[in-house]
């Protein structure tokens, strides 16, 4: 994604309506705590079937790992807790724990389809299926990758187009990253 033209035409693909009524409304409320907002955007990351899609209730897998974010919430709102919500998930929840990260602390969203933008974007070569699926243990590392591209990149467009914003580009990566599966 070099040019705005790219950004705006894939991100035009994605479900808005889908944010409009299960993140927007909730994510500011997620960022301060309040726990039945981070309950609301964190089954936004959970999308079932539909167009727009339906935000789903965790599986018990997920559920677990939510309770364990609550459990150290007053932890992660502090100074440090960048640090402790990367330690406590380490080595595990990767998916969730990086959209928790991104909730709290302004980062950007970083799932399968936008790790196979990433990778194709850096590198050229396109994962196919659930190749580019972010797996425990090295994730925090893969994220930071990600997030220091994604930032070096967003910024490279605004200074083409001044209305590109971080979700915008967001989707139009995980667009494209759905379209090349």
């Amino acid at each position: 994604m070099n040019i705005p033209e790219e950004v705006h035409m894939w991100s035009a693909h994605y479900p808005v309506a889908y944010d409009a009524r299960n993140y927007d409304p909730f994510i500011q409320a997620a960022r301060s705590g309040n726990r039945e907002a981070l309950r609301k955007v964190t089954e936004w990351k959970n999308p079932g079937r539909g167009n727009p899609p339906v935000a789903m209730r965790l599986s018990e897998k997920k559920e677990k790992a939510f309770q364990k974010f609550l459990g150290n919430l007053n932890r992660y709102l502090t100074p440090a807790g960048s640090a402790a919500l990367r330690a406590d998930f380490a080595s595990s929840s990767p998916v969730y724990a990086i959209f928790w990260h991104h909730v709290l602390f302004g980062t950007p969203i970083f799932d399968v389809h936008t790790n196979r933008a990433f990778t194709f974007f850096r590198t050229g070569r396109i994962l196919k299926g659930r190749t580019p699926a972010i797996s425990a243990g090295d994730h925090w590392n893969l994220y930071s990758e990600y997030s220091t591209w994604f930032s070096g990149r967003l910024n490279a467009l605004q200074k083409q187009d001044s209305k590109i914003t971080e979700r915008e580009f967001d989707r139009a990566l995980m667009q494209w990253g759905i379209a090349h599966q």
